[in-house]
């Protein structure tokens, strides 16, 4: 169908292979071309999710009496059964962009000096800096909007982990 003829015929959309009895809006992905890490599916009714959920207790459980070099295949197959397993959660189509991934990446060395700058869309901008070792350097790692963010909060952070340790 063109999309003259499907405004024409209302016709219904199909998102993930579940169609619904109204018209549906698009959604929008926005990816940097790997698939998310967590997210198994997505469902657009609690039902289909919970059954889906079901499903996976179920196949996950068939391997509770198999072992493999004498370690269970399924260790954790009752904890499932009660519930410890994945879960159905409920989640905004629109997220806030303030709190998505992609942060400028900034390390510093001790001297509060730039030693690495990059653009990652695996770290949020709202991540806490880390600071640690390497070899005998300490090195501060800080997320930002901007690089002249992340620089900034990695060089704080570095001053206040260099007031720790000298204390």
């Amino acid at each position: 169908m063109t999309p003259r003829s499907e405004r024409a015929t209302g016709a219904l959309f199909c998102v993930f292979g579940f169609s619904s009895g109204t018209r549906m809006q698009r959604i929008w992905l926005a990816t940097d071309g790997r698939p998310h890490d967590s997210v198994l599916a997505v469902f657009s009714s609690e039902a289909s999710a919970k059954r889906y959920q079901s499903l996976l207790v179920d196949r996950y459980s068939l391997g509770r009496n198999l072992s493999l070099m004498g370690k269970p295949l399924a260790r954790d197959a009752d904890s499932w059964r009660l519930g410890f397993g994945p879960e159905v959660i409920e989640r905004r189509v629109d997220e806030n962009p303030d709190f998505l991934r992609g942060a400028w990446v900034v390390k510093v060395d001790e001297s509060c000096r730039m030693v690495g700058c990059e653009f990652s869309t695996k770290l949020k901008p709202s991540q806490p800096p880390a600071t640690y070792r390497v070899g005998i350097h300490r090195v501060c790692q800080a997320h930002g909007l901007t690089p002249q963010a992340a620089l900034d909060a990695a060089r704080k952070a570095m001053v206040s982990h260099l007031g720790r340790t000298r204390t």
